[in-house]
């Protein structure tokens, strides 16, 4: 029997609450595969166990390894692992791969999920804050052997910011379609509506406001509930005020995985109505969309990103233009007033996620990309 292959997997913080898509792929490896992480900090460990991770031990060495990008505890752990390849999540997290990549001459695969790829367009690239990933970028991409984009318009801008096309993948993150299961829709009272996601103004949350609000100055009866925290919070608070509708919309902070997947069961259909923001920021694929799907809900989304993608409009829910609040409203209205309309789609739904995005079967083609990254060595 042929030795595990092992991977150094690198991610920035290991996990931020909304990486769920990050551990669900390395904890469904074949047992070909051994995964190691490493990261500058370690996250949520209650809602991610993961054992095999290492990040700089104290303030001091954490504090080096932020701003040199280097850890010498890490060097000594990949020079004695004999790893087979470097993985890195997002373009940042490549930033802390690449010392190890040139040292070591190791295979490098980079997945790129989406802000990662806007902050090198538009104002992000002055942000102080992102001068050694805007400096990095380019020699991160021509040292990478498979760089993995997570929707087609990504795979299109990583090709015309650099000369990759030859080695980038279209690489959809799969679901565990055991984690969410249909419930049962309201056909009686108020509908139920969902958006998840970080309070950022990509999310497209006041657009979905605008558009509720809509929908209710024409008489229907809906309920919509926002999943996340973030920095905009208030901006909809606000809004949700000063327009009196309270008693129709709900904050319910940050949920687990789980809280999440119980929640949808009794959500009628899921808005994500994803905006390019003013700095350029942008979707990869939300995995929302993903969720929602396995759950038997119909989604309204935009033609933003790669959302068009996991949504067949008209079929497994509707898509619409960005900031488009009239089509918006128009397409909740519709499913607010179609009970049978929104069963037939979430169906529909559940059948697309089986046959192209399950978990199992995408990370076995990711698999598949370490062994071509490992086959150009």
């Amino acid at each position: 029997m042929p030795p595990k292959r092992k991977i150094a997997l690198f991610s920035t913080s290991f996990l931020a609450y909304s990486q769920t898509f990050i551990y669900d792929e390395i904890t469904s490896h074949s047992s070909d595969y051994e995964i190691e992480v490493f990261c500058k900090s370690r996250l949520n460990e209650d809602r991610f166990p993961f054992e095999n991770y290492h990040n700089p031990k104290g303030k001091i060495a954490e504090y080096v390894y932020q701003n040199v990008a280097y850890s010498p505890s890490f060097n000594r752990i990949i020079k004695k692992g004999n790893f087979d390849l470097i993985h890195a999540h997002f373009g940042t997290g490549a930033v802390y791969a690449l010392p190890y990549v040139k040292k070591f001459n190791l295979p490098f695969v980079v997945t790129f999920w989406g802000n990662d790829v806007s902050a090198l367009m538009g104002k992000q690239r002055y942000d102080p804050n992102r001068w050694r990933y805007i400096l990095k970028a380019p020699e991160i991409l021509e040292r990478a052997d498979i760089v993995l984009a997570v929707s087609n318009e990504m795979k299109q801008i990583l090709s015309e910011i650099a000369d990759v096309e030859h080695k980038t993948r279209l690489y959809h993150q799969g679901i565990d379609l055991t984690n969410f299961s249909p419930g049962t829709f309201s056909s009686d009272g108020p509908a139920n509506i969902l958006l998840i996601g970080r309070f950022t103004q990509k999310k497209g949350h006041i657009v979905a406001l605008k558009a509720f609000k809509k929908v209710l100055d024409s008489g229907r009866q809906a309920k919509l509930t926002f999943i996340g925290d973030g920095d905009l919070m208030e901006n909809c608070r606000k809004y949700v005020r000063e327009n009196n509708i309270e008693n129709h919309v709900n904050f319910a902070g940050v949920m687990t995985q789980k809280e999440i997947a119980d929640h949808l069961k009794q959500t009628d259909m899921l808005l994500v109505p994803s905006i390019v923001a003013d700095d350029h920021d942008r979707e990869g694929s939300p995995t929302v969309i993903r969720e929602a799907s396995a759950s038997g809900i119909p989604v309204i989304g935009t033609y933003h990103a790669g959302i068009w993608e996991c949504i067949e409009d008209g079929k497994t829910g509707f898509l619409v233009a960005e900031r488009d609040i009239n089509t918006l409203a128009d397409r909740i209205t519709t499913l607010i007033d179609d009970p049978e309309l929104r069963s037939e789609m979430g169906k529909n739904a559940r059948i697309k996620m089986e046959n192209e995005f399950n978990l199992q079967k995408q990370v076995a083609l990711l698999e598949s990309y370490y062994e071509e990254a490992i086959s150009r060595k």
